[in-house]
Order: C-alpha cells, then structure tokens, then sequence
C-alpha cells in the first residue's frame, strides 16, 4: 500500500462515512474541519458502508460488532451491498 498523499485521502479510507471526520489546528490555530464525504451522515445518524478500502463482508461484521442501531436508538442503519 502507497502512503498517503494527505490526511484527506487517509481519512476517505475510513469505514464508515459517518466515521470519516478529522478535526486539527489550522496554521492560523483555527480548527479545520477534514470530512471528505460530508457531514451529513455523521448529523444525521446514518452508519453506512465506506467501500472505499473495507469491503462488504468487513462492514457486515463491524455493524455485527458494534450493533450501532441497538446502542445508539435512533441510528439509521445502511445494510452493506
């Protein structure tokens, strides 16, 4: 695997779109905002497959594992696929 040209591409790669959020300093201290996809998931409570590096056999056994629709009541839940 290639390292990464940015913190940007890296964190496209993250599971989940709702995941797929940093936050640093920018170099005038304020904070940046790096969300790839959006912030919408992540706003509205919508756990969904990133494809762009997990596949969806791996997505169906992280929402396995982390169950996001029974912890977190009011999750919208987007079956892999």
């Amino acid at each position: 695997m290639e390292p990464y040209r940015s913190v940007g591409e890296a964190v496209a790669t993250w599971p989940e779109y709702a995941t797929a959020v940093a936050v640093c300093r920018d170099s005038a201290d304020r904070l940046a905002v790096c969300a790839p996809y959006g912030l919408a998931d992540l706003l509205s409570g919508v756990w969904r497959h990133n494809p762009a590096r997990v596949g969806v056999a791996l997505s169906r056994q992280r929402l396995a594992r982390h169950r996001p629709a029974q912890r977190w009541p009011g999750v919208t839940v987007i079956e892999p696929g």
